[in-house]
């Protein structure tokens, strides 16, 4: 009979016989699973680096001047470069020469961007139909800008087979398409050179814009008692479904000068008074393709701090409270604002169109260009 001493001496020896076999299966157990990545996860995938940041360029706002002369106007005694070096005194990024029938060219290394216009100027002894009062004449002006600069020089306005207003201006816009420009109507209340009718046909043959706030002395941007103001214009002939763009500028014809001109009793024509704003870069291209889709708003003297207009909205705002107004058809002020900011919809507003207006404490304005509810997407 076995002791109870032996029994404990046999059950520990085959303990140790198994212990080795135990060991042994546990090893290839863990080598199993490991292999099946359940006890061991694969090593985490190295992070990338952080995609370069890579600095896209604000295009600036472009101050510019699409009206103005010099000595090549006959009307000025300012040589162009005389006239650069007075905008580029006066904060100015780029002007269109814009001298009376004659295409100017820059000179050498101008103080700003010098772009070749011309003011094509019909000044007739009749037009149809004719003025309505003795005191007004037949003065139909339009500005050709950005023209080819090979057309250096003189320009011949055909002449028209009648004298109807509307084929008078048609000659200037075929000019105008001949010298490679983009049309501008000047001052249409200029002897009240242009109705509302007018401008929404010629803007059917062409015409891109017209000078809303030409800041010269006698343009009658306001009108009278038988005439409606230019803004009232522009409302009336986009209500008739014009595309047409709205700018300011000085038509200026004297610079240094100034002081000299009224000392002896003349009337000087001077600057810095209308302009628009284009947000484009410092390149001819780049600011004619601006103003061809609407991107820049005029001022006679009110800057934005940031305008956003879009297919389907007007988004702006100012550095000082201002009066922010949004107008449609037939110049209806469908939202007021006096603040800092504003934003209206397309869809918000009645009518075919919506267009900005924003005016300051001093009476200065900007006006934004138009969006159109057939341009939705």
């Amino acid at each position: 009979m076995t002791s109870q001493f032996g029994k404990w001496w046999l059950v520990q020896r085959r303990r140790a016989h198994e212990r080795p076999h135990r060991q042994v299966a546990l090893l290839l157990l863990a080598a199993a699973l490991a292999c099946r990545g359940e006890h061991q996860p694969a090593p985490a995938e190295p992070t990338p680096p952080p995609a370069p940041t890579i600095a896209v360029a604000k295009l600036p706002w472009l101050k510019g001047q699409l009206h103005m002369h010099t000595g090549n106007s006959g009307d000025s005694k300012t040589p162009p470069a005389e006239a650069l070096r007075w905008y580029a005194a006066h904060g100015f990024d780029f002007v269109v020469f814009t001298d009376h029938n004659f295409v100017t060219i820059a000179p050498p290394d101008p103080p700003l961007l010098a772009l070749p216009g011309v003011e094509l100027t019909q000044n007739l002894d009749h037009c149809d139909p004719p003025p309505d009062r003795p005191d007004l004449a037949c003065l139909l002006h339009v500005n050709a800008l950005f023209v080819d600069p090979a057309r250096a020089g003189r320009v011949h306005i055909p002449p028209a087979d009648t004298d109807r207003r509307i084929d008078r201006f048609g000659r200037a816009l075929q000019v105008t398409r001949e010298l490679g420009g983009l049309a501008q109507l000047n001052h249409p209340n200029f002897h009240y050179a242009a109705d509302a009718a007018l401008l929404a046909a010629l803007a059917g043959e062409g015409l891109a814009l017209f000078e809303l706030a030409n800041e010269s002395i006698d343009t009658n941007n306001a009108g009278d008692a038988e005439h409606p103001s230019t803004e009232a214009l522009w409302d009336d002939a986009l209500t008739r479904g014009a595309r047409l763009f709205a700018v300011a500028t000085d038509d200026t014809h004297h610079y240094f000068d100034a002081a000299a001109v009224e000392s002896s009793g003349e009337t000087a024509y001077t600057g810095d008074r209308g302009f628009v704003f284009v947000h484009a870069g410092r390149d001819p291209a780049a600011i004619r393709a601006a103003i061809v889709r609407g991107d820049f708003y005029a001022s006679n003297g009110l800057r934005l701090r940031e305008l956003e207009r879009s297919p389907t909205a007007i988004d702006l705002s100012t550095d000082t409270p201002c009066d922010l107004e949004f107008i449609g058809a037939g110049g209806e002020v469908q939202r007021r604002v006096h603040g800092t900011s504003a934003r209206m919809a397309l869809s918000e507003a009645r009518g075919p169109y919506l267009r900005a207006r924003v005016s300051d404490a001093a009476g200065r304005r900007a006006w934004t260009q138009p969006i159109w509810r057939a341009d939705l997407p």
